[in-house]
């Protein structure tokens, strides 16, 4: 069978022209508004006052202001981690929490985990053991918008068979909206003074509230 050339679909190049103009001006537009959508809101620290055994720090984002430090119960001997959150420029607070710590607040980091535009806060303690291990915290909204909801829950605890030989000093940071966790591999004749082995990097499961592998590592 002979093709006729007459019957061939024939697109005018101001078409074209026009189609790669439209995808030129589309795409950018919509990958900057998903950006927009995906970004945590900006975070700003108004005072920060941290060492060996005190830290109290302030920040502000969007119209909340989050007020987070040690605090001590003396009569007790309770350690616990207390976080204020209040409207920008009002004393009277929303909402205040605590919970119990074991060490020294070493930092804290802001993320927006499910979206809504309102953050979650996780506390990093760095415990007073010999291995320097970590006790993580999450404070986040049981309620999408609504400050007043807030809950802690422990991030601490690494599944058995990721924690194989985890013997502490380990690090984390804030990667976009995920929480890495990453700490060296002893190995069986390491003892505790040196790890010879990898590096493991573990990331928080919101979904979940389990650490999961990195699949990027």
């Amino acid at each position: 069978m002979t093709e006729n050339a007459d019957d061939r679909l024939i697109v005018p190049g101001s078409t074209i022209l026009i189609l790669f103009l439209t995808l030129l001006v589309v795409i950018p537009v919509a990958t900057w508004r998903m950006s927009r959508g995906l970004a945590s809101p900006l975070v700003e620290v108004v005072t920060l006052v941290q060492g060996e055994d005190h830290f109290r720090g302030r920040w502000k984002i969007g119209k909340y202001e989050y007020l987070i430090g040690q605090e001590q119960d003396g009569a007790s001997s309770r350690d616990s981690v207390r976080l204020t959150i209040r409207e920008s420029g009002q004393s009277d607070s929303i909402s205040s929490s605590t919970t119990d710590r074991d060490g020294t607040i070493e930092s804290v980091m802001f993320l927006d985990p499910d979206g809504d535009r309102f953050n979650a806060a996780v506390v990093a303690i760095r415990r007073p053991d010999e291995n320097a291990t970590l006790q993580l915290l999450l404070y986040n909204f049981t309620s999408s918008g609504d400050p007043a909801s807030g809950e802690w829950s422990d991030m601490t605890r690494i599944p058995p068979h990721l924690a194989i030989g985890y013997y502490g000093h380990d690090s984390i940071e804030r990667q976009s909206e995920m929480v890495v966790r990453t700490f060296p591999i002893y190995r069986e004749d390491d003892g505790k003074l040196q790890a010879t082995g990898q590096t493991r990097s573990l990331i928080w499961n919101f979904s979940t509230g389990r650490w999961r592998p990195d699949p990027r590592k």
